[in-house]
């Protein structure tokens, strides 16, 4: 097919103008891991086919779009290219739920579970679609497995928690809060979500301590406006806004030409838009001594990419030892 074609050839250009971008950014930025050391435990990581690389990305844009339909056919045939691990397999069931497909979705999430049982995002998954189909039991189950397998992730953690307040175990709830503001005081999605939280159950302490540990993690950064920009053109992208991360990118780009940050979201926006000019001339435009995207950045771009496309794509983003 053409369209195969131009994704194939697309694939191949962004893998290898994305490998000069690792001199730009001090990281290793697009180059696959052959191992991984976890706990002293190494494992061999499986690289991810070009092809259907390429279609994750196009398939998750639909997707953070709601196109859905769009999107399930794009994983669809990624799946086809590259249906190996649990990644490609989870995604097809999730928009399949969102679509009410239930007998493809059904399927799917059993297949990805015999790919890797332990993969989390699967499980936060199904948490979200028995949610969705009234089934608050079968919900919560799978979001305590999600957080089991994945305790630093904070949706999850808030999902159980809201699930199990849904459910009338109180003490469950606030026990799965109150252990992730003790493990993650510094994520504000995790503090946004126990402010939300603590005011809905009129707990007055707990709204002080999420309010305060907001304020604390607004006034961190000496350069304010620099980081709100940042954390929107970030929110942007998690929204499927590329309009509003591509703006906000580019003045930040404007106002000092070597944020490592900006160029990585400006990088993101024409890899998804599929503008390999733009592309092509931000790597070209890149300063050499500019400041190396931020670890906070890459962490956050690596926990959307997990989300959005696979747990692979997510360890592309960090340097590697």
């Amino acid at each position: 097919m053409r369209h195969t074609n131009a994704l194939s050839s697309w694939a191949r250009r962004a893998f290898a103008s994305a490998l000069a971008l690792s001199a730009a950014l001090g990281c290793g930025v697009l180059q696959p891991p052959v191992a991984r050391t976890v706990d002293g435990v190494t494992t061999d990581g499986r690289f991810i086919d070009p092809d259907a690389y390429a279609l994750y990305a196009v398939a998750a844009l639909r997707e953070a779009r709601g196109q859905w339909a769009e999107a399930l056919k794009l994983y669809q045939h990624a799946m086809d290219i590259d249906g190996r691990g649990p990644e490609l397999k989870t995604r097809v069931a999730a928009v399949a739920c969102k679509l009410r497909q239930n007998t493809l979705a059904d399927r799917a999430f059993a297949a990805a579970a015999r790919a890797d049982s332990d993969y989390a995002p699967l499980w936060f998954e199904l948490s979200l679609c028995h949610k969705a189909r009234g089934d608050t039991g079968g919900a919560e189950t799978a979001a305590l497995e999600a957080v089991r397998l994945d305790p630093e992730r904070a949706e999850a953690s808030l999902l159980a928690a809201d699930l199990a307040e849904l459910r009338g175990h109180a003490a469950l709830a606030w026990q799965l809060r109150d252990g992730l503001a003790t493990h993650a005081p510094d994520s504000p999605a995790a503090q946004r979500g126990l402010l939300a939280a603590a005011k809905r159950n009129h707990d007055q302490a707990r709204t002080a301590r999420a309010q305060a540990a907001l304020a604390r993690l607004d006034a961190r950064s000496g350069a304010a406006r620099k980081s709100v920009g940042i954390a929107r053109a970030l929110d942007a992208l998690g929204r499927g806004d590329v309009t509003t991360a591509k703006r906000d990118a580019a003045q930040l780009l404007g106002a000092d030409p070597t944020n490592g940050d900006a160029l990585v979201i400006a990088l993101v926006v024409a890899d998804l838009e599929q503008d390999h000019a733009a592309f092509n001339a931000l790597l070209a435009g890149a300063v050499d001594s500019g400041t190396p995207a931020s670890p906070e950045l890459l962490s956050t771009l690596g926990a959307l990419l997990s989300r959005r496309v696979s747990a692979q794509a997510a360890q592309l983003v960090h340097p590697q030892p």
